[in-house]
């Protein structure tokens, strides 16, 4: 929520650049409009020495537009200084409505009690709800909560999980598989409705080069268990900034988790 308001108050505050530059180059004074006797007549209004002066401008066309122009870019100008304003105080106060934040706000004689008794889970008899073990590394760095209370690493895995959440995706996140003796931890393990098992991981730290290293490894180790690209396996990056691209996510799910 907050990213969409520093999104909105950056796409205002450069409108607002540019009607201030714009502004600079509008002629000078005001524009009248006076109707009579079925004729209209445009003026020019001009404040000098105290006193106000009118100025015929009929048969000056582009006059009249760079003078109407100015009396929209003032009104713009208003609106947006005062929707930047509304947007600032907001970010000031604002609190977003989080699963982490919902806790936070919870009864303290509450806090102490599992997490889960929060989220009520649906179909608990199905394939993502049953037991699985789930790796146990670091769980301190779980510091991110989905909106059914699972506990992720990255606000990026927790994007991916509300994704697939919402196209009824199952889903178990970090279990531990086995493959040839070596234990493996893909992020996300996906079952689809015909029993076909996916993977899914997400790099996120691709800027270090040991992550790099261990990821390179990793996908060995997949593609010599036959899990890969073009068939069961799905790999996700952030972008330098450690944002995520929505479209892609939502691309992969529907082009290769949708039956």
């Amino acid at each position: 929520m907050k990213e969409k308001i520093e999104k909105m108050l950056a796409e205002l505050s450069e409108r607002l650049e540019n009607a201030n530059k714009e502004l600079s180059t509008c002629p000078e004074g005001t524009l009248s409009y006076v109707k009579r006797h079925g004729r209209g007549t445009f003026f020019q209004i001009i404040y000098s020495g105290g006193k106000r002066l009118r100025k015929s401008i009929n048969k000056a066309p582009d006059f009249i537009r760079g003078l109407a122009r100015k009396e929209y870019l003032i009104k713009e100008k208003k609106l947006l200084e005062k929707n930047i304003k509304v947007l600032k105080d907001a970010m000031k106060t604002l609190v977003e409505p989080s699963p982490d934040n919902v806790l936070k706000s919870i009864s303290k004689h509450l806090q102490g009690i599992p997490e889960h008794y929060f989220f009520p889970e649906k179909n608990k008899d199905c394939w993502a709800n049953q037991s699985y073990e789930m790796s146990d590394y670091r769980p301190e760095e779980k510091k991110h909560t989905t909106s059914r209370g699972l506990k992720v690493r990255s606000k990026s895995e927790a994007l991916i999980a509300e994704m697939l959440y919402i196209f009824n995706i199952q889903f178990r996140y970090e279990q531990v598989i086995r493959i040839n003796g070596i234990v493996l931890v893909p992020d996300f393990a996906i079952r689809l409705p015909n029993g076909r098992l996916f993977y899914w991981e997400h790099c996120g730290l691709m800027s270090s080069k040991e992550y790099r290293e261990h990821q390179k490894w990793k996908m060995e180790v997949y593609e010599k268990a036959g899990i890969v690209p073009w068939k069961n396996l799905i790999v996700t990056y952030d972008d330098e900034d450690g944002n995520i691209n929505v479209g892609i996510i939502e691309s992969e799910i529907k082009n290769k988790l949708i039956v």
